[in-house]
């Protein structure tokens, strides 16, 4: 079981920290999706798709630290869900289409929901 204080003490990467860090780049993504038609989408969606690039390279990076305090299961499969994401924000950038947008939200919503809560649920 990993403590509150435990969680504050991993490092530089904190899990609730990239949580809210999560939630911000879906809120991105969600701008795009809501402003689809508007005459800004192309900045507003090259933002978001480097913002949310970013982020999950840092979620890569974090995993790849063994003093993170997280099982090696667990690790490994955040690490397997974050290369999905990067290939579906790859597959969209290739081929900007709103459908796209709906799972790559979804997806990031809910790990930051999940690491979010990781707190209560260890």
């Amino acid at each position: 079981m990993i403590s509150t204080t435990q969680l504050d003490t991993l490092g530089p990467i904190r899990l609730p920290m990239d949580a809210e860090r999560l939630y911000a780049a879906a809120a991105l993504l969600m701008a795009c999706l809501s402003n689809w038609n508007a005459p800004d989408r192309e900045a507003r969606v090259s933002v978001a798709i480097d913002v949310n690039r970013l982020i999950w390279v840092d979620v890569q990076e974090a995993l790849a630290n063994e003093d993170l305090g997280l099982p090696l299961e667990v690790r490994q499969n955040l690490l397997i869900l974050s290369v999905y994401a990067e290939s579906k924000l790859s597959e969209f950038n290739e081929h900007p289409v709103q459908d796209k947008l709906a799972p790559l939200i979804a997806l990031t919503r809910n790990l930051a929901a999940s690491l979010k809560d990781w707190p209560v649920a260890a």
